[in-house]
């Protein structure tokens, strides 16, 4: 009986009801940069060049940086938007020169998901050149179903939450793009991208534990 006691404790501890669920997991690989350029791929060219970024005639390329460097490349005349990340950090952002092709898929990265299960698809982007003229325009994608644009600007945004389901799906491909076709003025960064499971659907899953738990408890106390 003390082994069914202990699952039961363990399953009401998972449902919420003898300790704090921690947040779903993002199933996104290194989606705030944390680790460097690694874990997804690209359709733009890697540059190195440091502190300053790029140069003229030369777009559809990005970089991992830290954000307070991005305040160093005013020397351009026009960076001067965003100079930390968005929890007000100094963490890595994909920092990019857009390209002159619109709808080039400037960040992708496929994931495992479960099958017949919703998700949300989130991101951070900010413009960092002028914001005069010809500003990113950031859309998320999922398994080829395209996702509401966000419009950069000069701070950073959270993009509107792009839910997703899985279907018969086991694993899909995510990408961003950038919807600008203009070499010009249109420089921006992301950061924090997240796929996570919608909490209506998490919730389900811990009341299912629960109920369970509770079913585990009774039989325990009938055989006792």
């Amino acid at each position: 009986m003390l082994g069914r006691v202990r699952f039961m404790g363990a399953v009401l501890s998972l449902a919420g009801l003898g300790s704090p669920v921690a947040c779903a997991a993002n199933l996104v690989v290194n989606g705030d940069f944390a680790g460097g350029n690694v874990g997804f791929s690209s359709g733009y060219g890697l540059t190195t060049m440091t502190p300053y970024l790029f140069q003229n005639g030369v777009h559809g390329i990005y970089a991992v940086v830290p954000a307070g460097s991005i305040a160093s490349s005013s020397a351009y005349g026009d960076w001067t938007n965003i100079s930390a990340d968005p929890t007000g950090g100094n963490g890595n952002v994909f920092l990019a020169d857009g390209s002159d092709v619109a709808g080039t898929t400037f960040w992708s990265e496929t994931v495992a998901v479960s099958s017949n299960t919703s998700y949300t698809f989130n991101f951070y982007g900010a413009e960092v050149s002028n914001l005069c003229c010809s500003n990113a325009v950031l859309q998320p994608v999922i398994g080829g179903i395209q996702g509401a644009a966000l419009t950069a600007s000069g701070a950073w945004q959270k993009s509107a939450d792009f839910v997703w389901n899985s279907g018969s799906a086991t694993s899909v491909t995510l990408e961003l793009r950038d919807l600008n076709g203009s070499g010009l003025y249109n420089d921006f960064a992301v950061t924090d991208i997240s796929l996570v499971p919608e909490p209506g659907m998490a919730a389900m899953m811990l009341t299912g534990l629960a109920v369970f738990g509770v079913s585990v408890r009774r039989a325990s106390t009938r055989a006792s």
